[in-house]
């Protein structure tokens, strides 16, 4: 008998990734010249405490920027999804791409089969954590209440899936009759239920009398308080909201303010905004990542700018500015850092890629080294869906990525490198200690700058050669408030 045994290195694994969107056509979404290339270099550096012969490094083309989130439908964020909130990000994402295949005549019977039975699964997932008074919440009737923001945002998302697989209506309806009942006179709603998301939000469309009127109620509660809306968030948010409200005069005023506090050019011609500062400063740390928050509002201010009812030259100059940006935040599947901001930022690279969609034009991209390493790849309509992807031999090292011809190709250069750099550093010395039995107790707390912490998970791996004991296993002895 022979049994396998896997040996792995004494760290966590990690990803680094830059991003590279190359426009290499002659129109509102560059001042290149016909003819020229496109160029970028990446320098693909490895920090001090990577684990010595551990890295993996791989350059990837596609031509179309829904091409990689296509491929990952169903893992796009690397965290947990045990919640309600989290289960959407499995569904809502492949809602919006499937919209967009089928606007650009892409959907294809295998692509559609595949991203339906996903969304099927998605769908009687997401029932378990819905009450029996038709709303949902994180983790179902294990809360005592059903949760506001989180029953509109499954309401919507059905809508949208509708087209694809069968929702049962009475299922929508009684989340829709749930919402009116805590909408206020006022037209705001009630707060109800605990939220993962710090951001409130409620908008659920449908085509019935009852939401248009709880629509048109809860314009009215915003009106009031549009002069104390200071924060970046906010006004992200409102843009958006007026826009699909077609109020193109408070649209345009909110954008406008907008305009004013975003990041300038001076990114390579990317545009993004920031919730922490009025004008946010580019980051010369390759390692870097934006804030979820960031992510979510410019794909908000994004989605306001595509939805205005007549889209501009200008608009569409904006727009290529906001995506360069928001394309570089993606991880290595298409997803971004969290829950809200890959929905809503997949749902605007969708819009934005159906706005610009074109089945004209070839490129090709080549990636070489200072060290002699070189790679081409082929992008045409054909295959423009297709993930193209080699492996880099050369790792540290500096690279450049051209691209020739009249398309828009998107490429990614990353790799995937063991760190030893755990934030958690334990060291304890006991000469007593059995090296056959461990027992594991820690009592971790919330050290960051809120009141209280969100939703905390633990991972423990089990060091090599030891098993978990029978009828052992992790548990919460204790939660004290605000930890």
């Amino acid at each position: 008998m022979l049994a396998q045994n896997s040996l792995d290195s004494e760290d966590f694994e990690g990803c680094f990734h830059q991003n590279i969107f190359l426009f290499v056509l002659p129109t509102h979404l560059t001042p290149l010249v016909s003819g020229n290339p496109a160029q970028e270099s990446v320098s693909l550096m490895l920090p001090l405490n990577v684990v010595e012969g551990s890295v993996r490094a791989t350059v990837s083309v596609t031509g179309d920027l829904m091409g990689t989130a296509l491929q990952n439908l169903d893992h796009l964020v690397q965290m947990p999804h045990g919640c309600g909130e989290q289960n959407m990000v499995l569904f809502a994402p492949i809602v919006y791409v499937l919209q967009y295949l089928e606007k650009t005549r892409q959907l294809t019977p295998e692509i559609k089969e595949r991203a339906t039975g996903f969304l099927r699964n998605g769908y009687q997932i997401q029932l378990q954590y819905q009450h029996p008074d038709g709303s949902y919440s994180e983790f179902g009737t294990k809360d005592d209440y059903g949760n506001t923001w989180l029953t509109a945002f499954v309401v919507k998302c059905f809508v949208q899936a509708k087209p694809y697989i069968f929702l049962d209506n009475r299922t929508i309806q009684a989340a829709l009759t749930w919402l009116e009942f805590h909408q206020l006179p006022s037209g705001c709603f009630r707060n109800v239920g605990q939220l993962f998301h710090t951001a409130m939000k409620v908008g659920a469309r449908a085509p019935c009398r009852t939401t248009q009127n709880m629509v048109r109620k809860a314009l009215g509660c915003i009106a009031p308080s549009l002069p104390k809306a200071a924060s970046t968030y906010s006004q992200a948010l409102l843009a958006y909201t007026f826009a699909l409200a077609k109020d193109s005069q408070r649209t345009i005023s909110f954008l406008t303010s907008l305009s004013l506090i975003c990041s300038l050019p001076f990114l390579g011609g990317q545009i993004h905004w920031s919730q922490t500062s009025s004008r946010p400063r580019p980051s010369t740390s390759p390692w870097s990542q934006p804030l979820s928050v960031d992510v979510e509002l410019t794909a908000y201010v994004l989605l306001a700018v595509l939805s205005k009812p007549n889209v501009t030259e200008s608009d569409l100059t904006t727009a290529s500015g906001i995506v360069a940006w928001l394309t570089r935040q993606q991880n290595a599947y298409g997803g971004f850092a969290s829950t809200q901001d890959t929905v809503v930022a997949l749902q605007a690279l969708a819009k934005y890629a159906a706005l610009t969609y074109s089945t004209k034009g070839i490129a090709e991209v080549r990636v070489r080294s200072q060290r002699g390493f070189g790679r081409k790849f082929q992008v045409s309509y054909q295959n423009r869906l297709l993930v193209q992807e080699a492996a880099l031999t050369e790792v540290p090292g500096k690279f450049s990525v051209q691209a020739h011809g009249s398309c828009c190709v998107f490429t990614r250069v990353g790799s995937h490198r063991p760190c030893c750099d755990n934030p958690l550093l334990i060291a304890f010395s006991d000469p007593k200690l059995s090296i056959a039995t461990l027992f594991l107790i820690f009592s971790p707390r919330y050290t960051g700058k809120r009141s209280i912490s969100n939703m905390v998970i633990v991972e423990v791996s089990l060091l090599s050669g030891f098993i978990l004991a029978p009828g052992s296993g992790m548990s919460v002895s204790s939660l004290e408030s605000g930890w």
